[in-house]
Formats: C-alpha cells, structure tokens, sequence
C-alpha cells in the first residue's frame, strides 16, 4: 500500500492555542504554512497538502464550536425574556483575553485557508487534464481490484489497487479509498506495450486471471507520489464507482 507522505507543512493540529496565546505569532505561524504549501503547488505537489489543508479548516471550526458551545452553557444574569418565543434572554458572557485572541485568530484562519484550498482544488483540475486515463485489453465485471500502469516517459510503474466496501466520502479525500502496493517497473518499447505488460501480471499472479487494468498516462512529469498517483486513484475510483 503507498502511504501518503507525511505532511510537511509545519502547522500542528492545536497550533491556534498551543503554545501562546498571541494573534502576531499566529498570523506569522499561518503565513509560513500557507508560503510552503504555495511552494508545493508551484511545483504541482498536490499531496498531502491539499487533504491537510481541509483537516486544518475543519479543526478551526471544530474548535470555533466547541468555543461557541462552551459560551452558551455558562449562566449570566437574566435580562429578560423573548417577545416572540417566551425564551429567557440572558446577558453576554464576558470572554477572557485568550478566548477572544482565539476568536480573532479563526476570523483571520479561515478565509485563508479556504483561499489554499480553493487553488488546491483547482490545481487538480488543471492537472487532471493533462492525464489519460485508459482501460488496457479486455475488462472484467469486476473492477475492485487489478493493476494500474502509470507511465512518465518511457517508464511504465506497476501498482496493485484494491478498492474497500467502506469508502470514504470527502470529495477531496477518495484516492483514500484505493489502496495501492507498487509491484514493478517496465520500459516501454515497440515490443512492450501496456498490452504486453498486462500479459505478463497475468502469467506471474495466476490469482488473477483477467485482471481488471488501467493505464494512467501524463502528457506532462508530474511528480510521481506527491500527484500523478493520487490522481490515478481518484480516476480508477470515479471509473468503478460508474461501472457499479
């Protein structure tokens, strides 16, 4: 199974509290990130930057509504009642400082990075494009599992996939629901075909006698890990996802 490569980008998941209090520190500690992970993008580096960057905005709004939550539990002095709905109306609570810099450094978080990734997300878009992808020979019903022929230049990487009954749902997280172990590499040639290739799996894995293969081929090098394999998965998943 390829792993996805630890995240780089510096930004622990309770950076927003921990380990100061001060909305300067954080606002450089957000610049940093977002610098490093536009590093990335620039060189199409799309993973895992860009499923970081979800986690880091939902744990910002996980944390702004724990926030808000703590805030309505706390009793202050009533102060009347609501005309329409009978509802007790109390005073506001006072927030202490650190809450309020909290507060203040969501406010300033948020918008950032959805801006990260919104040209995260149209960066795999872009480069979607520039990717084929193309079934290889006969094709069995069954697809959840077979091989994916991922070819840069005259390099053809072999990678077994599977596919899991449990899939995840976040659209931008469903290469996670292919599972891939690298196997080999092939040089294309007059004589090596992905035709060829394919032939050759079948006769060293007789576990698999039609297995269901694709070839996923980048008019551009991509960086292999990082991009052309994730795109691969999300291809093969939209592609057996249609087939089912």
């Amino acid at each position: 199974m390829i792993m996805e490569p630890a995240a780089s980008s510096g930004l622990p998941s309770d950076w927003a509290y921990s380990p100061s209090i001060d909305l300067e520190l954080k606002q450089y500690i957000l610049l940093g990130y977002a610098q490093r992970v536009q590093a990335r993008f620039k060189e199409h580096k799309l993973y895992p930057h860009l499923a970081d960057l979800r986690t880091r905005m939902d744990e910002l709004l996980r944390l702004q509504q724990s926030k808000d939550m703590l805030g309505r539990s706390l009793h202050t002095p009533l102060i009347g009642f609501d005309p329409t709905t009978g509802a007790p109306l109390r005073e506001e609570p006072g927030q202490p400082e650190p809450l309020r810099v909290i507060d203040q450094v969501i406010g300033f978080a948020v918008p950032r990075l959805m801006q990260l990734l919104d040209e995260g997300i149209g960066l795999r878009s872009e480069l979607t494009q520039q990717v084929r992808f193309t079934p290889v020979g006969l094709q069995p019903l069954h697809a959840s599992e077979g091989w994916l022929l991922l070819r840069r230049g005259r390099e053809a990487r072999v990678y077994a996939y599977s596919i899991p009954f449990v899939l995840e749902q976040d659209d931008d997280l469903l290469h996670r629901n292919v599972f891939t172990r690298y196997v080999t590499t092939y040089t294309l040639s007059l004589t090596r075909s992905f035709e060829h290739i394919k032939s050759d799996l079948i006769n060293d894995n007789p576990h698999l006698p039609n297995p269901a293969t694709y070839a996923v081929e980048a008019e551009t090098s991509l960086p292999c890990i990082e991009t052309l394999v994730p795109l691969a998965k999300r291809m093969v998943h939209a592609h057996v996802r249609g087939l089912a």
